[in-house]
């Protein structure tokens, strides 16, 4: 293999791992709502991870489950930035949007990334001068990481000792059940080996300490027992969600007087939360009684 097929490849294996291995990070510091292509619509809360894949002038390209939206940058507040600077090693120009040719770059030429596209970066000159380089004529020559603390006003959760829960029985045991983890670390996929997940919070509550066998995902714990409406909500009721824009994707347990107990994508941890706000307020699908 020669010189410039190794140089070639080199690059080509540094940029994959820039790729898929090192995004950018943030924070949401507001709730939002973003309509995908479909007509779906993606939500997020205030404090949740943004996974941004791309950014541009119209926002960050964030991810979520199989989604990909672009939210406003004001939405989002990075906490790890990745910054790449870039030596050219071939013969090749900088082109704009529609591939015109703005000018050409010597090699030599140092350039730093704005963002990674599919086999190119938009990419700027020492001089200025923005727009869109072939990879394969670039070698990465350094990558720095920054992190930064966002804070964000984060929900105050009341010690157990403070609530009253107005039920008896397996109900009662059921919210008492699921306050004992308030704090607890939001960890997705875990039924609470290491933290919970929303439906993993419910399936440890129900299945594992009440021994009430109940499917695993929010989604199907949504057609599980009996459906009851909104007005007629009590405590031990399982309640239900759409924060992804594709159905049912959040649970939470219901405690009475407007409040619900759940593991929190956003807030990172178990919490108590009321349904008036206009978060859940809004995302509201149904509720079923299992007790």
């Amino acid at each position: 293999m020669d010189k410039k097929c190794k140089s070639s490849l080199s690059v080509l294996i540094l940029c994959l791992v820039s790729l898929f291995g090192l995004k950018d990070t943030g924070i949401f510091i507001a709730d939002h709502a973003q309509t995908t292509y479909s007509g779906n619509k993606i939500y997020f809360e205030t404090g949740e991870e943004a996974k941004i894949i791309d950014s541009s002038d119209k926002g960050y390209l964030v991810e979520k489950g199989s989604a990909k939206v672009t939210v406003p940058h004001t939405k989002v507040q990075l906490t790890e930035k990745v910054t790449r600077t870039y030596k050219v090693i071939k013969s090749t120009s900088i082109k704009n949007d529609k591939n015109e040719i703005v000018r050409n770059l010597f090699i030599g030429e140092e350039l730093e990334e704005i963002s990674m596209g599919n086999g190119y970066i938009l990419a700027k000159t020492s001089d200025g001068v923005k727009g869109n380089v072939s990879l394969l004529c670039l070698e990465l020559t350094s990558e720095n990481k920054t992190k930064e603390e966002v804070k964000v006003e984060k929900k105050d959760n009341k010690d157990t000792k403070n609530y009253e829960i107005k039920a008896s029985g397996q109900a009662k045991e059921a919210v008492d059940l699921a306050l004992d983890k308030l704090g607890s670390t939001y960890v997705y996929g875990d039924t609470g080996k290491d933290g919970y997940d929303c439906s993993g919070l419910i399936y440890a509550v129900y299945k594992n300490q009440l021994g009430i066998n109940l499917p695993r995902t929010s989604s199907e714990q949504s057609k599980y027992g009996k459906q009851v409406s909104r007005s007629d909500l009590q405590a031990g009721d399982l309640i239900f969600f759409n924060t992804s824009g594709n159905g049912v994707s959040h649970v939470g347990i219901y405690m009475g007087d407007g409040e619900f107990v759940h593991s929190s994508s956003g807030q990172k941890k178990v919490i108590v939360s009321k349904l008036s706000e206009n978060y859940y307020d809004t995302r509201y699908v149904n509720a079923t009684r299992v007790l």
